[in-house]
């Protein structure tokens, strides 16, 4: 079932992401505090959105792999309240004119050029669209259509805090739609508005709501199901042996020498599943939930996956089709403390029981990246490095035919407005598919704005999870903004996002970027 984020003042009320802007009325009416659901930080995410209606512009120095870009983005954000529901309106046009590569041979030979990538495809033009939010997560009514942020759909069994932009020469715009009534509901999703791969869908009944609305028990029953789908997940990566990209190296993963884009066969992976959920506790400061999932994993494997130069289409018979399952029974706990301010605590934790060739939460954090090549670095230019194979891939019977268990547990508090951290680890007894993340935010502190997120994917054994030493599956996102002035803002960034690098395959990167904003805050929101 959805998860909530609500603010403060009302539990049928939803709040925008952290950071976004907050409508200011001189003559507000009293709200009543209510409980605080939901997610209480913003983790995942890849930006900032103003505090306040306001335009101007942003510009600075920005480095993208080996190249260094002249960069500037007119943006404006607009709040607004609509049917005592908030409408968030934000949107910018990034451009970036290139400085120098770094790289020898090239340094200056396009100084002064507009970065083409940004603006290549049909696509690109959706990147306008910073953000557009009406109402909040299990509202009755609520649409979010963003360039930043990261999704989940229900428990977070089968999509789990996906981020369609970790991967530098793709910009998407994604967007969910939920909407419910007293007796069941739904969500919907898209990784990009305007030509979409990967789509999700939840629908859910609350069959007792019949019966009896005042009885907290029955009224949260639910039941319900969860599908989501890439339509054209890699199945098996194209090498590049006639050495396409002129650097001297064959047998590369071939990579589209305009868009940066890798080359495979394609194919489709669902996971579906169905689940239900109860309170077992609801008070005006305790809220305790317990739910059951039953989810599946389906695409196809190659028949030949030992050939080098294997390839398939839809219309031969290359393919042999693969199903996996997963058991997952999770808790929910939700605290609320004090008055002014409040103090939300949430508290998750979840048991599993599931197949070798099964993955819970298959489309995750790092999705993006690994659906072409899991487990970065450790299987470099290997045509069956795809997700589906390394996942789908493995062989059920093994160690006996032993199934996997495993843990997920996660803390998230946050204090009104002022801070909010989460913090979050999963491991297994039997398979290499181990992570943790670490989330600190600062949503809006006088004159300071501040995120960072850091993420350990795919480790091969919890221990390697708390190693301090760096590796190719970290995340790391840190976002700043600080007030000197009301017209003028500085803005630090630092970030790993992931880019084909010059071995054409897939390498996290460190972008760190300073830039200041110049704009004036307006209307009802300054």
């Amino acid at each position: 079932m959805p998860t909530k984020a609500l603010d403060p003042f009302s539990k049928d009320r939803g709040t925008e992401p952290a950071g976004a802007g907050k409508v200011a009325k001189a003559a507000a009416k009293p709200k009543i505090r209510r409980f605080i659901e939901g997610e209480l930080a913003n983790v995942g995410a890849i930006g900032l959105v103003p505090w306040q209606n306001r335009f101007g512009l942003t510009f600075g120095i920005e480095r993208i792999g080996d190249i260094y870009y002249a960069a500037a983005t007119p943006n404006i954000n607009y709040s607004t309240e609509i049917a005592d529901r908030e409408l968030s309106l934000n949107f910018g046009i990034p451009t970036r004119v290139q400085l120098i590569d770094t790289r020898k041979v090239v340094r200056w030979d396009n100084l002064g050029q507009f970065r083409k990538e940004d603006w290549d495809e049909a696509t690109d033009f959706a990147q306008i669209i910073r953000g557009i939010q009406y109402g909040g997560k299990e509202d009755r009514i609520y649409l979010d259509v963003n360039a930043f942020k990261a999704s989940s759909l229900g428990h977070g069994t089968i999509m789990k805090r996906y981020n369609p932009n970790l991967n530098l020469n793709l910009r998407q715009v994604s967007a969910e739609f939920d909407g419910f009534m007293d007796y069941g509901g739904g969500e919907l999703f898209v990784n990009n508005v305007t030509r979409p791969n990967i789509l999700g869908g939840l629908v859910f009944i609350k069959p007792l709501s019949i019966i009896d609305r005042d009885n907290y028990v029955m009224r949260s029953f639910s039941i319900g199901a969860t599908v989501a789908a890439d339509l054209d997940a890699p199945l098996r990566n194209r090498l590049d042996f006639d050495d396409v990209d002129n650097d001297g190296r064959r047998s590369e993963y071939l990579v589209d020498q305009k868009s940066f884009k890798p080359s495979y066969v394609s194919t489709k992976v669902v996971a579906f599943g169905l689940d239900t959920e109860i309170k077992l506790v609801d008070t005006k400061t305790t809220d305790w939930k317990t739910y059951l999932d039953y989810s599946f994993l389906a695409s196809g494997l190659p028949t030949n996956k030992n050939d080098p130069r294997w390839d398939t289409d839809a219309s031969r018979t290359g393919v042999k089709g693969v199903m996996s399952s997963g058991l997952a029974w999770g808790h929910l706990l939700r605290l609320n403390f004090g008055d002014d301010p409040v103090h939300a605590l949430r508290l998750r934790t979840e048991v599993r029981r599931y197949d070798q060739n099964y993955l819970p939460s298959y489309f995750d954090t790092m999705y993006e990246i690994q659906r072409v090549q899991y487990r970065i670095g450790d299987r470099i230019l290997d045509p069956n490095g795809t997700k589906i194979q390394q996942i789908l891939g493995r062989d059920p019977k093994a160690n006996g035919g032993a199934k996997v268990y495993g843990l997920y547990c996660e803390a998230s508090w946050k204090i009104a407005e002022y801070f909010a951290m989460a913090v979050a680890t999963e491991f297994n007894d039997l398979m290499p598919d181990n992570n943790f993340f670490v989330h600190l935010e600062l949503p809006q502190v006088k004159n300071i704005q501040f995120l960072a997120t850091f993420h350990r994917r795919s480790s091969k054994s919890p221990g390697d999870l708390f190693s301090l030493q760096s590796t190719t599956r970290d995340i790391f996102i840190l976002k700043g903004r600080y007030r000197v002035f009301d017209f003028f803002h500085i803005n630090v960034e630092a970030l790993t996002p992931y880019g084909i690098g010059p071995d054409s395959f897939f390498a996290n990167t460190i972008d760190m970027n300073i830039n200041a904003e110049l704009g004036f805050g307006y209307g009802s929101g300054k």
